[in-house]
């Protein structure tokens, strides 16, 4: 009996001191001093946050600061200038669509009225006409090999008031501005057309 007590308090003594052993090597290996874990020099401080991606990658000098959005397609491209320039390319946005007269200013005075109802169709053989259903204006235009020059000749009223060369403003697949400064001077005419 007295050896049996023995053995069982041994056992005893022998798990205290294993348990107090293994809680002192995790409370030791939690408080370590050593400054390399993972919050101070890793994934937060030297990592992805402060040196990758976030600082001096795609957000700082990539897509956004230096690329398409400051310098590229909208800043310098197609939605500010247009196609201005380029002869075929117009032709070809005026053929591809019908057209109504959304604007027409003569010397200050707005006139846009006059064509309500108005389609206006340029064909590939440099025609053109504009009906409203009764009553029909045919004519012809061209555009020069600049293409920063679009000629109208229509007959009948009330389009031959657009027979000119008209100075090309801006030329896109859904509008078209275009621009006459008289000869001596004493108005400019502002006529658009817009994809219908």
């Amino acid at each position: 009996m007295k050896r049996r007590n023995f053995i069982k308090k041994s056992g005893q003594a022998l798990l205290a001191v294993s348990t107090i052993s293994i809680t002192g090597a995790l409370i030791s290996s939690c408080s370590s001093d050593d400054s390399d874990d993972f919050f101070d020099d890793g994934y937060y401080d030297n990592g992805y946050y402060d040196d990758g991606y976030y600082d001096d990658g795609y957000y700082d000098d990539g897509y956004y600061d230096d690329g398409y959005y400051d310098d590229g397609y909208y800043d310098d491209g197609y939605y500010d200038d247009g196609y201005y320039g380029d002869a075929q390319t117009i032709r070809d946005i005026l053929i591809a669509t019908n057209w109504k007269v959304a604007s027409y200013i003569d010397s200050g005075v707005d006139e846009t009225s006059d064509y309500n109802g108005y389609t206006v169709d340029f064909k590939i053989n440099n025609d053109v006409s504009a009906t409203n259903g009764s009553n029909t204006n045919n004519g012809n235009w061209s555009v020069n090999g600049s293409g920063n020059e679009l000629t109208l000749n229509f007959i009948g009223s009330p389009f031959d008031e657009f027979n000119d060369d008209w100075d090309i403003i801006s030329v896109l697949p859904t509008r078209i501005e275009l621009r006459d400064v008289s000869g001596g001077g004493s108005g400019t005419d502002i006529l658009i057309f817009e994809k219908i």
